[in-house]
Formats: structure tokens, C-alpha cells, sequence
């Protein structure tokens, strides 16, 4: 029984007592809960060449990184372990980026949104603009053409390793 559960963890090649682990000894806290709590995430972004998660997954191209506010240390840890380890929906923003991607007169997620406004990529008043016009399906000529302008610039804010300034 115990042979049969250490294989299922690692079965979808996510390892969580590795990520564990890893994440542990880059904290100050020793006991995992308190450990989790002391990071945030900070970046976001799509490797040009497959990365491997601390947890030992292969390949990743959605990276997180994540930082640990009391110790100062830095990681990069796949979008899926973002989500168990942080319940950040990681995920929900490479969804909203590669939509305006695939068509820069679509509208952003919410998710994405709030995050590019947290990191200083659009000002407020993009962000009240979006927020307002995020539901719309046929925007008005000059806002469609607004709301390209603004997903361009989130889009050209991305960069191989993620958000410029950030």
C-alpha cells in the first residue's frame, strides 16, 4: 500500500513532497503551512525552451516565480504547483494571455486584469477600462481599438523571462 501511494504522487509528475522539500529549505519556517504563507508570487512567464518544476515535472513552459518575503529567495515553480501551493490561479492568466494572443481585440480575463495592474503594466485608468469593457462583445470602434492598444502593451510587457521592471 505505502509502495503504491509514493508511485501515484509522482504519477503525473508532479511531486509534492519534493516541491515540499525544495520550498522548505529556501524558507525560513520549518513546518509546511507556515512555510507556504511566507511566499508571494511575483512573475509570470512562457519558457522558449522546456524548464523542469522543483517538484521534478517535465517539460514546464508556464513559469511562475515566486519569491519568499522574509528570506528574500527566489524560485520558478510550474503554474500547476503555483496553484496547489499557493491556490494562485496561475493558469487563468496564461489562459487570458494566449486569447488576446490568438486575437488582441478580445478582451482580457479578469485574472489577468488584476495581476498586470499589480504589477505596474497598466495604469489605472487602462484598468478601469478594461474592467468596464471586459464583458462587452461588440465594443464600439474607438473601444475595440483601445482595448488592442492596451493588449498589445501587456503583451509587448512580456518577455522571455517574464514582466519588464518587475
Amino acid at each position: 500500500m505505502v509502495a503504491y501511494m509514493a508511485r501515484s504522487v509522482a504519477a503525473d509528475g508532479y511531486n509534492f513532497r519534493q516541491l515540499k522539500a525544495a520550498i522548505l529549505k529556501l524558507s525560513r519556517a520549518t513546518d509546511w503551512e507556515t512555510a507556504r504563507k511566507e511566499w508571494i508570487l511575483t512573475d509570470i512567464y512562457e519558457s522558449e525552451e522546456p524548464e523542469e518544476c522543483l517538484c521534478g515535472h517535465f517539460p514546464i513552459i508556464e513559469i511562475c516565480q515566486i519569491k519568499n518575503r522574509i528570506t528574500g529567495h527566489y524560485t520558478d515553480v510550474g503554474n500547476v504547483c503555483v496553484k496547489r501551493f499557493l491556490g494562485f490561479r496561475s493558469d487563468l492568466i496564461f489562459a487570458g494571455i494566449k486569447r488576446v494572443r490568438n486575437d488582441p481585440g478580445k478582451a482580457l480575463n479578469a485574472d489577468c486584469i488584476v495581476f498586470f495592474r499589480d504589477r505596474g503594466v497598466l495604469n489605472n485608468w487602462e484598468y478601469e477600462f478594461l474592467e468596464n469593457t471586459k464583458n462587452k462583445r461588440k465594443p464600439s470602434a474607438k473601444q475595440l481599438a483601445t482595448r488592442i492598444s492596451i493588449n498589445q502593451k501587456v503583451l509587448g510587457a512580456l518577455t522571455r523571462r517574464g514582466i519588464r521592471g518587475v
